[in-house]
């Protein structure tokens, strides 16, 4: 079976949310050369425009979720190449309102047609992507997607379309991920430095 696109009717349909209230904190990795606060409109990213009319950060809840979906892309590889690691950066971003987010889990699944198919599919990432694009469009009008980490499904992630960028200020930024705190997050799931 494959996976479900939108149904036509998804307009009609009320869909869960998650909400972020004001002063709540999301974790991000993101490429250095790149502002933290940056919303992706190449068509690389699962929930990205398909037609590049509006950009996408992702973010999570917990910095587990950041890390799983950076550092865990290639199931059952236990190691992270240095040079990646080097290019990469940490942020910590506050919600300066409330963000309300479509709840593409649990019984937000059902509620507008879904099944975990969407968030979880691999490449490539055609149908994520018009769920995205048709969830943008929803006439609730939020601010984003709330979804599983695709290789930890016990984090929550953000997918946050571009119209909340004035939402989002930036709380903590290290660009150097070779140190302690993040071999710790590594350890969680027994990743270490390739040599």
């Amino acid at each position: 079976m494959s996976t479900p696109l939108p149904p036509a009717d998804l307009h009609a349909r009320d869909p869960e949310l998650v909400v972020l209230p004001a002063d709540a904190d999301l974790h991000r990795f993101y490429t250095a050369t790149y502002d933290p606060i940056y919303f992706d409109r190449s068509q690389l990213g699962r929930f990205n425009a398909p037609d590049a009319s509006y950009g996408v950060l992702y973010g999570a809840q917990e910095v587990a979720g950041a890390f799983a979906e950076t550092f865990l892309r290639t199931p059952g590889n236990t190691l992270i190449d240095a040079d990646f690691l080097g290019r990469k950066g940490y942020v910590r971003l506050r919600t300066m309102r409330e963000l309300r987010l479509v709840k593409l889990t649990g019984s937000g699944l059902a509620r507008i047609g879904a099944t975990a198919e969407v968030p979880h599919r691999g490449l490539p990432y055609d149908t994520p992507q018009a769920w995205s694009k048709a969830l943008a469009a929803h006439p609730i009008d939020t601010d984003g997607i709330a979804y599983l980490a695709r290789h930890d499904d016990s984090q929550l992630c953000f997918a946050i379309f571009d119209r909340a960028g004035a939402a989002l200020s930036e709380v903590e930024r290290r660009i150097d991920l070779d140190m302690d705190w993040f071999w710790e997050i590594a350890m969680r799931y027994r990743v270490g430095l390739a040599p």
